[in-house]
């Protein structure tokens, strides 16, 4: 296993809690889920189980809520989760969070503003933070809807965020959206279902690319103070539940993650996938991080920060070569793990694998060039501005 990685033993602060005590001290925004049953309710429900997804966990671990901010770990490709108050010393919003990215230079967070929580961008601008920015396009799924935890995706593009309101089945659930740069706005979110999903509060939905791992953190049969981390092997292909396969009973445990067991379908898989990630684990608390990078000049100079470039152009450009190069491994870790599970696939997931590598290995010889062509031109720029000093 190489690259970077990830160590997710934990998750969020306790904010289902903390929040509605914040919310009591004023209007709330949204109206409750219904509690009784409604059969309008029950046949969304009935709709989405159908649709559950087919993940295998492999494991899931039961922290204190008030313990979850210190045991996050996210690595540096991935970015990191600042509370609000600590990244922007202020005191005002406790149970706001902050998502920053992994060249640092730009955040999206959370903020309790007007009686309800909504998600915001900001840039890093001449050593500032800019003034926060709405994200557009994320009131389409309702008026008094509550959004929060928010994670981005190395490609900036690709936005997950827990919300609640008319289009979550109770509490807070977490949806998937992208940014539209035509339109400069998101587009539609969409609820990702279930098992992730539940009639109580699932949020925070992290994911790493890399190693093909995510979490995601649920109050499910839980008491109030303890919150259930999960962790899953991320799938290259989407497949839902067969209900033909499966009992009326089987699928309803299957979709609200009764037992994870029953996720078990490859016990190899399974153990390895336990392996791996206390490898990554063990890796992530030896290894002492010293440098972000390491980029060679000449001879003489080799940068290991932005911040170690004299002309502001080639920083800028570094930036984004950096995000190609991620890009590039991450999306050549992917087709590796494609062409792993090509030989036991489907008939129909083998011609949608065949149809992915091709795509992919286009996209990563595109990726190639532009690494090439970028890195020339960065050491120019900076060549040429060092022979000035």
């Amino acid at each position: 296993m190489k690259g970077k990685y990830i160590l997710f033993t934990a998750l969020m602060m306790a904010m289902p809690i903390s929040m509605d005590a914040q919310k009591k001290r004023s209007a709330p925004k949204t109206k409750a889920k219904p509690t009784v049953v409604d059969k309008e309710f029950e046949l969304r429900l009935d709709g989405m189980r159908a649709a559950t997804q087919k993940v295998m966990f492999v494991d899931s671990v039961v922290v204190s809520k008030s313990r979850l901010l210190k045991s996050l770990n996210i690595p540096d490709e991935a970015g990191s989760i600042v509370d609000y108050n600590t990244f922007f010393k202020e005191t005002d919003q406790p149970n706001a969070v902050v998502y920053l990215n992994q060249l640092k230079n730009k955040c999206v967070f959370s903020k309790y503003v007007n009686k309800g929580w909504d998600l915001y961008s900001s840039e890093l601008i001449g050593g500032k933070w800019a003034k926060a920015i709405p994200l557009k396009g994320l009131d389409v799924i309702g008026d008094d809807v509550d959004i929060n935890w928010p994670f981005l995706l190395s490609d900036g593009v690709t936005l997950y965020f827990a919300a609640k309101g008319d289009e979550s089945i109770g509490g807070f659930d977490i949806f998937m959206t992208r940014y539209d740069e035509s339109t400069d706005r998101y587009l539609k979110p969409e609820n990702i279902g279930m098992p992730f999903n539940s009639t109580a509060n699932d949020y925070f939905y992290i994911v790493d690319e890399y190693d093909g791992y995510g979490w995601f953190a649920t109050d499910r049969h839980q008491p109030k103070d303890k919150v259930c981390i999960y962790s899953f092997i991320l799938n290259n292909v989407r497949e839902n539940y067969n209900p033909d396969d499966y009992s009326p009973e089987q699928l309803k445990q299957l979709s609200e993650l009764h037992s994870i067991s029953m996720t078990w379908t490859d016990k190899g898989r399974r153990t390895y996938a336990q392996e791996q990630l206390a490898e990554i684990a063990k890796r992530k608390y030896s290894q002492v991080k010293k440098n972000d990078f390491k980029f060679v000049i000449n001879d003489k100079f080799t940068y290991t920060t932005l911040t170690d470039f004299r002309s502001v152009e080639a920083a800028e450009k570094y930036a984004i070569l950096y995000d190609i190069m991620s890009k590039k491994t991450k999306l050549d870790n992917s087709v590796e793990r494609a062409r792993n599970a090509f030989p036991t696939a489907k008939s129909k997931q083998k011609e949608e694998y065949r149809k992915q590598l091709l795509a992919a290995e286009k996209q990563s010889e595109k990726y190639e060039l532009e690494i090439e062509d970028l890195t020339k031109e960065i050491r120019s720029i900076e060549l040429k501005k060092l022979s000035h000093e």
